[in-house]
């Protein structure tokens, strides 16, 4: 079952639950019916632009370390771009529904939020998680990758 979380007013995550997964073509269904009921136009499907994640994984230690640091400089920039959308949303009152269905992307589409509320408020990574924490349905566990990302930030972890 997909699961919606209205993060901001007029800004929303939506992800398939890890739990309780459905199939795509019923999660794309779910996600239309939300943009109508809602009223929204702005739509971030985010499974294609995180493809590159995580493939340092399946390389030696030597080349790892070079692409990992890749993956985080195209991660830091989506964040960036994504960041910068969800101001202009919550400020222009522009509804918007930021999309991960992948159970590959669920926690780089957790930390877009870890992200935001560190940059724009000041938080804590682990305040941040408590926050999130209340709201997040179903099991999302962060990969040591991206952990990793959140040092790179030099977030508090």
């Amino acid at each position: 079952m997909p699961v919606l979380l209205n993060i901001l007013p007029n800004v929303y995550w939506m992800y398939n639950n890890p739990n309780a997964s459905i199939p795509e073509g019923e999660y794309m269904i779910e996600l239309r019916k939300v943009q109508e009921l809602y009223n929204i136009k702005t739509l971030v499907e985010l499974d294609g632009a995180f493809a590159f994640w995580n493939k340092s994984n399946s390389y030696i230690n030597e080349i790892k370390s070079e692409i990992e640091k890749n993956e985080f400089s195209k991660l830091l920039a989506i964040y960036k771009k994504l960041l910068e959308a969800i101001k202009k949303a919550y400020l222009n009152n522009l509804p918007m529904v930021i999309s991960t269905y992948k159970a590959d992307y669920v926690d780089v589409g957790l930390g877009v939020w870890i992200y935001f509320f560190h940059i724009t408020a000041g938080m804590s990574f682990d305040n941040v998680i408590k926050l999130l924490g209340l709201k997040v349905i179903g099991a999302i566990t962060m990969s040591d990758t991206l952990k990793k990302f959140f040092a790179f930030l030099n977030m508090k972890i």
